[in-house]
């Protein structure tokens, strides 16, 4: 064969090879693709891999991702079905596994050791993203910290049992990106719709349907084929779990390894609860003020000091944004809530209006889904006080109501502005009126 034709059938050859080879692009997405998780409050999803780029998305803290390439100390992660984006590698963590809490109030520690800091908690159905382990500990990322638990009580997510179930109650029902109300609505559910609930988030489940459709939704919407749906409010079988789990731990320590003991005493009606209570005003904002110089936030923190001490013999651990006449921002009053993982936030304050005949009573509420219900609990005890009249439940656009992640309502106890509600109000009689009221309200919003 001449040499012409050699060349040919050569260059035939390596073409045929370089067809059927698989790409090193795919090939290499394939092999590095993982999951990874945010471990960020907020972190910006960008067109490229920098800062210059623009931003297409905000992801959060707890939401993992397809990572499927890395440049430069970026990520390139698969943010959203058919979208792709970068995130800064610093915010992100690859995920070991998923697991689920197994008890109610698990603490989460900033150290992997008993005497650890306490950072916050994990409550039973909590799926949380692995992200290191360390003898009996397991780091973990969870919607609001990365912190230490004790491995024993997670348990793989595969490990739960089939999917639950659900059906949708009303007429319209949101689908979004994530469990919040700001999030993207990317579809929207009719009555009777069924739904696989896939996981569950403080009053959100993560539902997929038939028609793929995959995203969150309000669960106080959607009835559960089951007695209880992953993550939602069963105190008997959290308690019963809990003890459970608590046994099993004990059983399998080492000699000489941490224990501790418990003793059955009478259930609470608000054990296990947290209540952050925020005394409106203080410090150099002295807010409202009567003709005859009662100032508010003396008042509120007079009525905090008196309602804790009620709320405590109900069981529930008290927090205070202020114990002495301090200033402190709203941020700071708001990050409380969600620094002790607060299963009830209350703002007190006395009202004030140009009208002086303005008078009684107010509970204000934001999210219709998160607070609406705590807001409600108020009707009945504050109706049956004859001290000073009840306005009704409203909505209100206050900073302590609006950027709370946690159930959360501001009081408005009286008008210091009317003459006849401030020296009303002053009155022990009052105070302890009132605050047997709001603890009769908290009592029955967790029954």
């Amino acid at each position: 064969m001449k040499r012409g034709g050699w060349l040919a059938a050569w260059f035939c050859l390596c073409w045929i090879a370089a067809l059927a080879w698989p790409t090193g692009a795919e090939g290499e997405k394939e092999k590095t693709e993982r999951f990874v998780v945010v471990t960020a409050d907020e972190v910006n999803i960008r067109q490229g891999p920098g800062v210059p780029y623009r931003s297409v998305a905000i992801v959060h803290r707890g939401e993992t991702y397809a990572s499927v390439a890395e440049e430069g100390g970026w990520m390139k992660i698969r943010w959203k079905s058919g979208q792709i984006g970068w995130l800064a590698a610093t915010y992100a963590a690859p995920v070991e596994r998923m697991e689920k809490v197994t008890v109610d109030k698990l603490r989460l520690r900033q150290q992997p050791r008993f005497d650890g800091r306490v950072i916050g908690y994990l409550w039973q159905g909590d799926q949380v993203a692995v992200i290191q382990e360390e003898g009996e500990w397991k780091k973990v990322v969870s919607d609001d910290a990365v912190g230490w638990v004790a491995a024993s009580y997670l348990t793989a997510v595969e490990a739960a049992g089939a999917a639950q179930t659900g059906v949708v109650t009303v007429d319209s029902l949101n689908v979004r990106t994530a469990p919040a109300l700001e999030a993207e609505r990317i579809g929207r559910l009719g009555q009777g719709d069924g739904v696989e609930i896939v996981a569950a988030k403080r009053g959100w489940y993560q539902i997929k349907t038939r028609s793929g459709l995959e995203g969150w939704a309000a669960a106080e919407y959607i009835k559960t084929d089951g007695e209880q749906a992953p993550g939602a409010d069963n105190e008997d079988t959290a308690s019963a779990m809990a003890v459970e789990a608590r046994f099993a731990s004990l059983s399998k320590q080492a000699p000489g390894s941490y224990m501790y003991s418990w003793t059955r005493a009478p259930i609470q009606v608000l054990a296990g609860k947290t209540i952050v209570l925020d005394a409106g005003h203080g410090g150099k904002d002295g807010g409202a003020q009567s003709a005859d110089g009662i100032m508010e936030k003396a008042l509120t923190i007079k009525t905090v000091e008196r309602l804790k001490q009620k709320l405590e013999k109900l069981g529930a651990r008290v927090v205070l944004t202020r114990t002495g006449d301090d200033y402190v921002p709203l941020s700071a009053r708001v990050a409380a809530a969600r620094l002790y993982q607060a299963d009830a936030f209350i703002s007190l304050h006395y009202d004030s209006a140009e009208d002086p005949a303005a008078s009684g009573i107010t509970v204000y509420y934001y999210d219709r889904f998160a607070d609406y219900g705590l807001a409600q609990s108020f009707q009945g005890p504050f109706s049956q006080l004859s001290a000073l009249p009840f306005r009704g439940v409203a909505f209100g656009d206050y900073y302590v109501l609006r950027e709370n992640e946690q159930p959360s309502v501001l009081l408005e106890l009286g008008y210091l502005s009317n003459r006849s509600d401030a020296a009303t109000a002053a009155t022990d009689g009052y105070q302890e009126a009132v605050t047997t009221a709001i603890a009769a309200a908290v009592k029955q919003y967790f029954e």
